[in-house]
């Protein structure tokens, strides 16, 4: 498998929530990074292991992960072979907002 790709406003979402944990305590953000990264690394590796994403059709195929110690959710996809991450946001602050993205998923 291959990946990460983002969808542009996920690809966002991840820099600014970087941002936020830097600008909250020198380093966080580097541990917000380093546990990404072993979150992708693991679901590029077991893609059908996390939880089914509810709220959207299943033919979307999108599962959500949340990183070990931040309150930071992933939802993703795979398309062709790749781990495609559709959100990157906090676990208990606006569900369901990114479902609007579903229509770019064909």
């Amino acid at each position: 498998m291959t990946g990460p790709s983002f969808f542009a406003d996920a690809l966002a979402e991840y820099e600014d929530v970087v941002v936020y944990y830097e600008a909250k305590q020198e380093g966080l953000g580097a541990r917000l990074i380093d546990e990404f990264d072993a979150t992708v690394t693991l679901a590029m590796e077991f893609p059908h292991a996390a939880a089914k994403v509810t709220e959207a059709p299943p033919e979307y195929g999108l599962r959500w992960t949340l990183l070990h110690s931040f309150p930071i959710k992933l939802v993703y996809t795979v398309r062709a072979d790749a781990l495609l991450i559709v959100a990157v946001f906090h676990a208990r602050r606006r569900p369901g907002y990114w479902l609007a993205r579903l229509k770019y998923l064909t």
